[in-house]
């Protein structure tokens, strides 16, 4: 796989996840490999950026797993970091929407289990790597005991203004207490300058919210932009002092969710980085309501193609690119 654009760090949780098998019922289960992060960091190479992808990988026989996936799809494990433990595991329960209920069986794992140390070595393979942007979110940045070590790193990274920092809650409900989940999910947001969350983040996290409401407010306390997914419903956008912009969803036959909201963050990402709006000289207000609302249908596209297929896959660049031509090219006659 050749990636081009621009150099994004990912950081965070690698899982293998336990998705029914194909037969009548859910007592067979297959290990696939998952996680939001990893998830997000192959969009970005199939999508035109270059990942460099951060974590703490385990020793077990799941970790030989999770490699594997990510060499096969052209990635690179290199940056990281061989600690002793177990894989992070999430036994998946398929929705009839199409969504998926997750259960996960973390204690132990390297993954969740950051310290400074580990913090500046894997960052510093950031910056030597030329990135532009470091993405966080999903269970690394609320569950287990390198939290705090991750915000504080955050929070660093954003005095230093040298990277756009990109977050996305991916809230899971019982998982942590709502209210301990919400407290350092807007921590997270406070410093980061992307936000990407789900109408189901904030229904969870706000409850008798609308998200559009927290939306708004969240652009007002920091990020430059904020985005929220809302499954058939499309996209919409938040920058601050701005009106928002929103575009449709692509009509599509939903085999699973799975991977969807990630494809929209690594889509959002690498076009943001085609228009030199990451990194130290970079700027998000930058960006006209006309280049984002493209921006949003390319991003939409994307996720589109990926609930049209089984599991996390996300499209290439060029496939996104056809079916938007297709969308747009009139039917013979009209």
């Amino acid at each position: 796989m050749t990636s081009r654009g621009a150099t994004i760090a990912v950081l965070g949780e690698r899982i293998v996840d336990f998705v029914p098998g194909d037969g009548d019922g859910d007592e067979v289960y297959r290990a696939v490999a998952g996680g939001s992060p990893a998830n997000v960091a192959l969009g970005v190479a199939r999508l035109g950026g270059t990942p460099v992808l951060l974590g703490r990988a385990g020793d077990d026989g799941m970790a030989r797993l999770l490699d594997r996936a990510i060499l096969d799809n052209g990635l690179s494990t290199a940056a990281l970091l061989r600690r002793s433990g177990p894989s992070l595991l999430a036994v998946c329960t398929r929705q009839p929407d199409g969504s998926v209920e997750y259960a996960f069986y973390h204690q132990g794992c390297p993954d969740l289990s950051w310290t400074a140390e580990d913090l500046a070595e894997a960052l510093a393979a950031a910056h030597d790597a030329g990135a532009v942007a470091w993405h966080t979110g999903s269970l690394v940045s609320w569950l287990g005991p390198g939290v705090d070590a991750v915000l504080a790193a955050w929070e660093r990274e954003r005095d230093a203004g040298n990277l756009t920092l990109s977050y996305d809650p991916n809230a899971r409900p019982g998982t942590v207490p709502r209210e301990e989940m919400r407290a350092t999910v807007e921590r997270f947001v406070a410093s980061a300058h992307v936000v990407k969350a789900s109408d189901a983040d904030l229904e969870f996290l706000y409850p008798g919210e609308q998200p559009e409401s927290v939306c708004a407010r969240w652009a007002a306390r920091g990020p430059g932009l904020v985005v929220l997914t809302r499954g058939p419903e499309g996209l919409a956008a938040w920058r601050p002092g701005r009106p928002p912009v929103s575009v449709p969803g692509l009509p599509v036959e939903v085999s699973d969710t799975v991977g969807a909201g990630d494809t929209v963050t690594a889509a959002l990402l690498s076009r943001l980085g085609e228009a030199g709006a990451l990194g130290a000289g970079g700027s998000l207000s930058d960006l006209s309501d006309e280049d984002l609302e493209g921006m949003l249908r390319w991003a939409a596209a994307a996720a589109a193609i990926t609930c049209s297929r089984a599991g996390a896959n996300p499209p290439t660049a060029q496939e996104v690119d056809a079916v938007l031509a297709r969308a747009t090219t009139p039917s013979p006659g009209r």
